[in-house]
């Protein structure tokens, strides 16, 4: 499946707009409502492998969030790439798809953190939570290092050598480096690396938008955060991530425990950071399982 081959333009309520796939029946039948998130700097063709398992139990529905993928930012400046500010655009996907019952979100990485933050700050609209390989606290090595002073000038400079078509060779070195940690401990596929440099070579400012998403100290924030986090949340993490170490998420986890929420959390053995694409098919039982619970959930509200 090639989501982008069926993606359409949602006009949300701040008057931006998202690429998004949508995949919804037709048949009038009452399905739960599944918004899917990517992670940083990556993009909602990260869901491939998810969709058409995840599509057979729910009405789904998957963005490239402003600033990445093929969504325009939603403005200038990092406050537009706050985990605040992506919560409210990911809850104006949900409007404008007119789901007015909570919905079921599934965060990937840094989508998983803007996932907790929706639960968060709108536990009216939120019925669960599947948080995939999520950013945890303290923030990891590659975080830290993108937050530094002068991380988005650098980006700006590498943004330029990815339009030089004289540089490509250099520009596919330095993205498969980007990319090793990503994807460890699975290779990186040589068509994911050219689909990559393709969409990184059209469209440069993501390595400014990968840069500001780290701003503003987001994982603190998602510490600090969870203890709001109510509804049923279920963390599912490689036990061989390089990138975000499982500890890091569990912290989270905790939090939210700690503070009398419904967490639980899943150690796939021998995975790494990438589970949406490596292993799909593991993953989407374990989510279909928390969405049901969660649907439950909303069904006993409804009729109490």
């Amino acid at each position: 499946m090639t989501l982008y081959a069926d993606t359409v333009r949602l006009k949300l309520e701040a008057g931006n707009e998202v690429e998004a796939f949508v995949l919804t029946r037709s048949d009038g039948s009452k399905r739960p409502k599944c918004l899917l998130l990517h992670g940083n700097p990556r993009s909602l063709l990260d869901w491939e492998q998810v969709v058409p398992r995840l599509a057979e139990a729910a009405d789904i529905a998957v963005v490239d969030l402003p600033g990445f993928g093929k969504s325009p930012r939603g403005g200038p400046g990092a406050t537009f790439l706050s985990l605040d500010r992506l919560a409210e655009y990911a809850i104006s996907v949900a409007t404008a798809l007119d789901w007015r019952e909570p919905i079921f979100v599934v965060g990937h990485s840094h989508g998983a953190g803007v996932a907790q933050v929706m639960a968060a700050r709108y536990p009216e609209r939120v019925a669960g939570l599947a948080l995939v390989s999520s950013l945890g606290a303290p923030a990891h090595g590659s975080y830290r290092l993108l937050s530094l002073p002068g991380a988005g000038v650098f980006m700006r400079i590498v943004g330029r050598m990815f339009r030089s078509r004289l540089l490509r060779g250099l520009n596919r070195i330095i993205l498969e480096g980007v990319m090793t940690d990503i994807f460890s401990p699975e290779p990186v596929a040589a068509e994911k690396l050219e689909r990559e440099l393709a969409l990184f070579s059209s469209r440069p400012e993501i390595l400014l938008s990968m840069v500001q998403v780290t701003l503003g100290r987001p994982c603190a924030q998602l510490l600090q955060s969870a203890p709001r986090i109510r509804c049923p949340t279920l963390f599912i993490h490689g036990s061989e991530d390089a990138l975000v170490p499982a500890r890091c998420a569990r912290a989270i986890h905790d939090r939210i425990v700690t503070a009398g929420g419904r967490a639980q959390f899943q150690l796939v053995p021998g995975a790494g950071h990438m589970l949406i694409q490596y292993q799909a098919i593991e993953l989407v039982d374990h989510i279909v399982e928390q969405l049901l619970t969660s649907a439950k959930r909303v069904r006993d509200a409804r009729a109490s």
